[in-house]
């Protein structure tokens, strides 16, 4: 009776080692950082400034950016980057308004729209362009 308990034994262990194996197998398959792919529909995340719309009470035109302008909106709320560089955190307020804040906990709500890969935004409040002004991001690395 006691060889057959070893050799049940040793079966399970075998099987466990296969199935182990096989987990491990999936997880490091799964850790491919090649083919991360950037959620281009949401916010959070690292933006480019990709251009400007600029006006001077004629009619307005988007014009490219020609600096490394960057943001980074973090998941846990703060800021980074040197775009909004005078803000240290940022809200979701709504599908539409982003509210940035300053240390001092002063607010600056700006519109945005999200489409096609492309963030706009747009100051709304306290401080407005009355002329129009707006800003393109496109999301990078």
């Amino acid at each position: 009776m006691f060889k057959y308990q070893s050799i049940i034994k040793l079966t399970f262990m075998k099987r466990a080692i296969q199935i182990f194996s096989i987990v491990l197998l999936f997880l490091f398959a799964g850790c491919d950082k090649d083919t991360v792919e950037l959620d281009q529909d949401t916010i959070p995340g690292k933006w480019k400034l990709r251009e400007s719309y600029i006006s001077d009470g004629s009619p307005g035109k988007w014009e490219q950016s020609k600096k490394d302008l960057v943001v980074e909106f973090k998941t846990d709320g703060r800021l980074a980057g040197n775009v909004f560089s005078n803000y240290v955190s940022y809200v979701i307020k709504d599908t539409k308004t982003i509210v940035f804040m300053k240390a001092d906990k002063t607010e600056q709500n700006y519109a945005y729209e999200l489409k096609d890969g492309v963030l706009t935004m747009s100051p709304s409040g306290p401080i407005m362009c009355v002329e129009g002004c707006a800003d393109r991001f496109i999301k990078i690395n």
